[in-house]
């Protein structure tokens, strides 16, 4: 829609004097040459002079950085991620800007950052002006980039009009905050200029010297430069002084009263003619930049006709060329003298009158709806606005919200507009993770009647919403009501009864579970609803999975990924059925593909926007990394979920906080993992989650006992998790819980304690449950070691468990073999060294994974028993070098070759947020502060290891 002006017609501008303001512009350069991260925020008047300083330390800034730029608009507001998107498109080629432009605001928040990735992997410079008035979702990114900007060569420049504090958006406060917090922000206010610099600049101008009556009318200028220059224009063009003989400037007649600066803006406005401050008028009403193709829509000229009116605009200094598709005013008080000359019932209409002319002409609907939203709500554009917000639903969630509220507020709750206004905002707020606020306004909306159009979707969005909000029971009922509702299609009802298992599985029901699955999986197959069918497989396949029928789960889940990437779209990657499959791989064992799967996860929720996707292949990697990787790519992984649920109220907090607290206890020690379980609670976490991972629940509050320090408390709890799991048949999980609770039961029997049959009765059954586990999935080495070494524990027999132990030498599973060779080297009677070479391969493993507790309280107990340790595998430092993990030198390694953060993710498949915790983890550990200085750091160990090597 963009046309260009033609050929640039020079014209006289007004000049640019720079005073004044030394101390700022030398810290301003000096910051921004600075090889690690700061947010520098330029905040004053308007007309102070922040783009003026901001100009004239770019004009200072080495010709080797990057310089990205971009101003706010208070039209731009609406505009998704608008103002980075600005600063960053030379970086995006044509096809780039259309793609990103349809994008939803997840995904083009991710383009985003991995833009500022690759520009920022040499010194860059980022200048966002008028940050007043900039999209809430870039100052959210700026928010979550704030967690990294440290570690990049990568300085902003932020300026921003000083006003009342309920003036400020949320999000700015936010940022703000965030930044104060890390000790990122540096903020610089810009004061009115002393009289001796309003003075050498109105000589500067004037070409004369000042004095008398024109030093006391600058004066009243009130040190504002802006405001000073005008008034000096005034002055030169009504010929209001001449310069003396001796250099001084004379007043040709009397100065009048001292004028404001909307005064002065309107005198010059006087002197031009009237068709170009028409004009003006209609540019003003487009925002502070706006388009040359969308001004001439507007005025309904031929760009022939514009082009005269334009270049007197431009000679008179009141709009500037920004780019050959944009033109600005030169200030932003400009425009708003001429929008506040306009009483406010003119504006409204012109508005209106704007937004039906640029809807007419086909330009984009964000774009028509900023300006209808800008005029009061007529009845006669409910429906237009309807229509525009479902437009807007998926590239700028805020602006469609809002068109929906404005519907909302214009008529009566049960009225058919209100309705359907009401269903949008239920999805928007499920979309963006707000699980509570989407249930109340769907109930809202379901309390009226409801058009038949509307029903599939917004019945679809109550349940859902209904079971993120952990209201199990009501997500149970009302999905099997619409399942058999003769007023839906069948494609739809098909979706409810696929949907319908999932609040019974989470209620523990799965048998009713499971029958829904496979009768939602026929009918969605019936009805040509492949989104349906892959919701019903996944939950078939995930409670096989819990019941450890893994052959089948594998086979459900794969079908299950294979639909979902056939037929990609929201619907069909709701369940998570690619984390799930990897989990389902991992208890199986076949860990070769899961971490790809997780990537692929997190990467079908970003492109759809799917918040609680991301959140959910964090929390499921968490747990497939619970026994395959090493605690610190645990934690990253937690922290990685953690970042996200502040602005959210979906959780899977249960099993993540007891995954938490086992890995700080098996890293610092049962003290230190207190504080995390005493956050723990089976009884509500009963009624919000009975999926995979339950069981870290218990074995996080056996922490509160473990250690030896109260065995009978220990196995209270251990034993209340295993009868809940086994009751219900979540086979997998208590084969989670199975060697802890056999160790503390057979402790118990070897003592004298009253209670010592019942703990070897416990142990038993969990010998017998876990061996016919095992039996049913023989190809699963470490389910057969499982089994093995509870026997071996339960019976004091030490064969066993050292079968176990060769079982699991090999394997990814360090944590279970260490823990299992422990047990067998206290099994052991004394025979050689077999005892102190198991003891050694325990400490190892332990080692290895940074169970850095486990390897003290092994090596005591090892101590103890008489077992003479040889070689004593050191517990991994705190700091330097030696304290990176294996996966945090991988990640040095790329940092050191430039990689950038998005693809250091696509290199170890995981995903951004987790690279993001690793750099910041290495970075702490090295006493570094930017990737560059780690990048300075590898190469020189580089160096050195091939000098000695």
């Amino acid at each position: 829609m963009h046309t260009t002006m033609g050929p640039t017609v020079p014209v006289q501008r007004p000049p640019r004097v720079f005073l004044g303001r030394d101390a700022e512009l030398a810290m301003l350069v000096a910051a921004s040459v600075s090889v690690a991260g700061r947010f520098i925020l330029v905040h004053g008047e308007g007309g102070i002079g922040k783009t003026t300083l901001l100009a004239a330390a770019l004009e200072r800034i080495p010709p080797d950085h990057t310089v990205l730029h971009a101003s706010a608009d208070a039209m731009d507001r609406r505009r998704t991620h608008g103002l980075l998107l600005d600063a960053f498109a030379p970086m995006l080629d044509e096809d780039g800007r259309r793609t990103v432009a349809r994008q939803n605001e997840h995904a083009v928040g991710e383009r985003l950052l991995s833009l500022i990735d690759m520009v920022a992997t040499d010194a860059t410079v980022l200048v966002l002006e008028d940050l007043q008035w900039a999209d809430a979702a870039s100052l959210r990114l700026l928010a979550r980039l704030s967690r990294t900007l440290e570690q990049l060569p990568l300085v902003i420049l932020g300026s921003m009009r000083t006003q009342a504090r309920h003036e400020t958006p949320p999000e700015l406060d936010h940022l703000l905050s965030v930044l104060s917090e890390r000790d990122l922000l540096v903020p610089m206010e810009l004061g009115p200029l002393d009289g001796a610099t309003c003075i050498a600049i109105a000589e500067r101008l004037t070409g004369g010297r000042i004095g008398g009556a024109l030093e006391r009318y600058v004066g009243a200028a009130g040190g504002n430069p802006l405001f000073l220059t005008e008034m000096i224009r005034a002055l030169r063009r009504d010929g209001a002084f001449t310069i003396g003989d001796g250099g001084e400037t004379l007043l040709d007649s009397p100065l009048g009263p001292s004028p404001s600066l909307a005064m002065v803006m309107m005198r010059h406005l006087s002197h031009l003619s009237v068709p170009t401050r028409e004009l003006l008028t209609s540019a003003a009403l487009l925002g502070t930049r706006f388009s040359v193709a969308h001004l001439r829509i507007v005025a309904d000229q031929p760009v022939t006709t514009l082009v005269p009116l334009l270049r007197e605009s431009f000679a008179a200094g009141f709009l500037e060329e920004i780019d050959q598709d944009l033109v600005g005013f030169r200030h932003e008080l400009i425009q708003e003298v001429l929008l506040h000359d306009l009483p406010a019932a003119v504006r409204g209409g012109l508005r209106r009158e704007i937004a039906l002319l640029l809807d007419a002409a086909q330009v984009p609907p964000e774009i028509v709806a900023a300006h209808l939203l800008q005029a009061p709500t007529s009845p006669e554009d409910l429906s237009w606005m309807l229509r525009l917000a479902q437009s807007t639903a998926v590239i700028a969630p805020a602006t469609a919200t809002e068109l929906w509220g404005r519907v909302v507020e214009a008529v009566a709750p049960g009225d058919p507009l209100s309705v359907r206004a009401t269903a949008g905002l239920a999805r928007a707020a499920l979309s963006a993770g707000h699980a509570a606020q989407s249930t109340a306004l769907a109930e809202s909306a379901l309390s009226h009647e409801v058009p038949a159009d509307v029903l599939a979707e917004l019945s679809a969005t109550y349940t859902h919403a209904l079971m993120q909000q952990h209201r199990n029971i009501a997500a149970r009922d009302e999905s099997e009501k619409y399942a058999v509702a003769d007023v839906l299609e069948p494609a739809d009802r098909a979706a409810h009864l696929a949907f319908a298992g999932w609040p019974r599985f989470m209620l523990g029901d799965l048998a009713g579970a499971e029958r829904l699955a496979r009768e939602g999986a026929a009918m969605a197959a019936a009805a040509d609803n492949p989104g349906a069918e892959v919701m019903a497989l996944t939950l078939h396949g995930q409670i096989a999975n819990l019941q450890g029928d893994l052959d089948d789960a594998i086979t459900l889940l794969t079908s299950a990924t294979q639909r979902a990437d056939r037929h990609l779209r929201l619907a069909s990657i709701e369940s998570f059925p690619h984390a799930l499959l990897a989990l389902a791989l991992a208890d199986a064992g076949r860990t070769a593909d899961v971490f790809e799967l997780l990537q692929r996860s997190v990467q079908v929720s970003e492109e759809f926007g799917y918040r609680t996707g991301v959140l959910a292949a964090h929390a499921f990697g968490a747990q497939v990394r619970g026994h395959i990787s090493s605690l610190s790519d645990i934690s990253a992984e937690l922290d990685a979920h953690r970042s996200m649920v502040g602005s959210m109220d979906v959780r899977m907090g249960g099993p993540i906080l007891g995954l938490r607290t086992c890995v700080v206890a098996r890293q610092d020690g049962p003290d230190a993992a207190r504080e995390w379980a005493a956050g723990l609670d089976p009884v509500p976490a009963r009624a919000t989650w009975a999926g995979r991972g339950r069981s870290w629940i218990w074995l996080g509050l056996s922490r509160l006992t473990s250690d030896g320090r109260d065995d009978a408390a220990a196995l209270d709890v251990l034993w209340s998790g295993w009868r809940e799991l086994h009751e219900v048949d979540m086979l997998m999980d208590c084969a989670e819980l199975g060697l802890a609770l056999v160790d503390v039961a057979a402790t118990m029997a070897e003592s004298d304690s009253p209670e010592r049959a019942v703990a070897r009765e416990r142990a038993l059954e969990v010998v017998d449950v876990l061996t016919n586990l095992a039996d049913r999935n023989p190809a699963v080495s470490h389910l057969r070691a499982t089994a093995l070494a509870v026997r071996g524990r339960a019976t004091k027999s030490a064969d066993p468990l050292l079968e176990a132990t060769r079982m699991l030498a090999g394997s990814p599973r360090r944590l279970d073999h260490a823990r299992i060779a422990e047990l067998a080297a206290g099994a052991l009677p004394s025979r050689g060294d077999e005892r102190r070479v198991l003891a050694e391969a325990s400490l190892r493993s332990y080692a290895e994974v940074g169970a850095d507790y486990d390897v003290v309280r092994a090596r005591a107990s090892f101590r103890r028993a008489g077992i003479q340790i040889r070689t004593h595998p050191r517990t991994r430092p705190t700091s330097g070098w030696d304290a990176l993990t294996r996966t945090e030198e991988r990640i040095a390694g790329h940092v050191a070759t430039g990689a950038t953060n998005p693809e250091i993710a696509q290199a170890l498949s995981v995903s951004r947020r987790t690279v993001e915790t690793h750099v910041s983890n290495v970075l702490a550990k090295l006493g570094l502060r930017s990737r560059t200085e780690l990048a300075v750091l590898v190469s020189r160990r580089a160096d050195d290891l091939g000098q000695h090597g």
